[in-house]
């Protein structure tokens, strides 16, 4: 009887183990799903190009200050970098000749804040729209691969690669978050300290910082500092701003982390009202500040995106119409819907931030009050941090919902421009200043500088919507031109448009 019994527990036991097994795949592929994997991939070799002798002739050239154009230059580029600047040089024998009359030429964009995720199309949206340079908060060890093939010849912008996000969680909560993110999760500090040095080991560029507690924040900050590698992302669920005047952290993710904290810290707008908020985040201000100048403190902005939010909640059927959701990945945007409390995706029904079907009037306009100080928040910050000449990088969170990878970028700086930054200003914080973050050898345009640059139809100092007029672009000597550029955007919306399984034409 006690042998039946045992037999029958391990059948039990071991069905029970068949079954769990099947659901957490069944899972897991509808999280690659979410991620973009299922995403028809566009041959990338098609858009191959060598690196070539250049030379582009009468241009408007981006001075090295980034505050006026330089006319009537002549630039050669040879084996990826900038080789001469002069006025009205001539052009070496064999040159692929450039004419840049009447045009202006910039360093390559950065998005100093985007994600991959598993959408490698998105590579060509980058280099289409003028961006040849990401930093991916956030990648997963095969990152480290897509990092070699670009600098390789891949088309594609080069990577800057942070590891993946750490956390602090329980382990059961942990190790099902680490099963559907790319996040790790830490035990206790010497585990976090383990974790910094594995990956800065294999070769990631920076430790990516999520929800740690504040011991383990501390000890990883300090670590990195000793491994020489920069941190950036998160702040701990229960840091005080207070922190600022010690920490450690190099890069602070979003400007939103501070709000988050400065809301914490106010308590209910609702009840207290948005004008004493917008008191408290001025009052509180140059104390932030402070320490953020005297420790050397990058902040990503990441602002269209948390402006957008509001829209989302307010209109999202009109906030679809207004970005280029064709060209964004079907999985990403299509997401899943597995309850109202657990919503992931972009379009009506599957978005986290739009009204709830049916609320009450007395729900909607709490809410409305709230998303609306919170983007009012980030402009006060901004002018703040502006006027006090803190360094800010443009990152748009690329992946996040709405923001559509390489179109992005002009709308983080069209964002930050109309936020109090003038044209200058505003460029710099997607050429100059992240390269200098990242100690990269662009950013600017020089003798001796890689060869990462954009053609302009317009100036850019006189609007900055004019970043978008892109004619040609050169990632690390190779040679783009529109029609390549087009065929790229092209390639992106057909294998998108082939493995849409929700019609967004309404948006279209």
């Amino acid at each position: 009887m006690l042998k039946t019994l045992s037999k029958w527990l391990i059948g039990l036991l071991a069905c029970a183990a068949i079954l769990i097994t099947a659901y957490l795949l069944w899972f897991k592929h509808g999280v690659n799903f979410i991620y973009g994997a299922h995403t028809e991939v566009v041959d990338h070799t098609v858009f191959a190009a060598p690196v070539e002798l250049t030379t582009i002739t009468d241009v408007n050239v981006l001075s090295p200050d980034g505050q006026t154009m330089l006319t009537g230059r002549t630039i050669v580029i040879n084996d990826g970098k900038i080789i001469s600047i002069t006025v009205g040089g001539t052009t070496p024998a064999n040159a692929t000749v450039i004419n840049g009359h009447g045009k202006y030429l910039i360093p390559g964009l950065v998005d100093s804040h985007a994600h991959l995720l598993q959408s490698p199309n998105d590579l060509l949206l980058y280099v289409a729209n003028g961006v040849t340079h990401i930093r991916d908060l956030g990648g997963p060890a095969d990152r480290l691969q897509l990092r070699e093939e670009i600098e390789q010849g891949r088309t594609g912008p080069r990577l800057f690669v942070s590891s993946p996000a750490i956390d602090s969680m329980g382990l059961l909560e942990g190790a099902f978050w680490e099963f559907i993110t790319f996040h790790k999760n830490t035990h206790d500090v010497e585990h976090a300290k383990r974790m910094v040095k594995k990956f800065a080991k294999q070769g990631y560029d920076a430790i990516k910082i999520y929800h740690l507690d504040m011991p383990s924040y501390r000890a990883v900050n300090e670590l990195a500092v000793e491994l020489d590698m920069p941190t950036t992302g998160h702040f701990p669920l229960t840091f005080e701003l207070s922190e600022l005047a010690v920490t450690q952290q190099s890069e602070i993710g979003h400007l939103e982390e501070i709000v988050r904290v400065l809301i914490r810290e106010f308590g209910s707008i609702n009840d207290k009202s948005s004008d004493a908020f917008y008191a408290h985040v001025a009052l509180r201000s140059d104390d932030i500040i402070d320490d953020l100048l005297a420790n050397d403190i990058t902040v990503n902005s990441v602002l269209w995106f948390m402006e957008s939010i509001h829209d989302q909640f307010s209109n999202l059927e009109q906030a679809l119409t207004e970005v280029a959701i064709e060209y964004a990945n079907p999985g990403i945007v299509e997401g899943t819907k597995d309850s109202e409390e657990f919503k992931v995706g972009w379009l009506p029904g599957y978005n986290q931030f739009e009204a709830t079907s049916a609320p009450s009037e007395e729900i909607y306009n709490k809410n409305d009050i709230f998303w609306q100080a919170r983007e009012k928040a980030h402009h006060i910050l901004l002018k703040a941090m502006v006027r006090r000449g803190v360094n800010i990088v443009a990152g748009t969170d690329a992946g996040a919902n709405l923001v559509v990878p390489g179109f992005s970028i002009h709308d983080e700086l069209t964002s930050l421009n109309l936020a109090g930054m003038s044209p200058a200003q505003t460029l710099a914080t997607a050429t100059k200043n992240p390269a200098e973050l990242m100690k990269s050898n662009a950013g600017i345009i020089a003798v001796g500088r890689r060869a990462d640059l954009v053609l302009l139809s317009k100036n850019p100092l006189s609007d900055i919507n004019n970043t978008r007029t892109i004619d040609t672009v050169i990632v690390n000597g190779r040679v783009f031109g529109r029609k390549q550029l087009d065929a790229m955007l092209e390639a992106v919306k057909d294998a998108n448009a082939n493995s849409r399984k929700i019609s967004i034409d309404k948006y279209l």
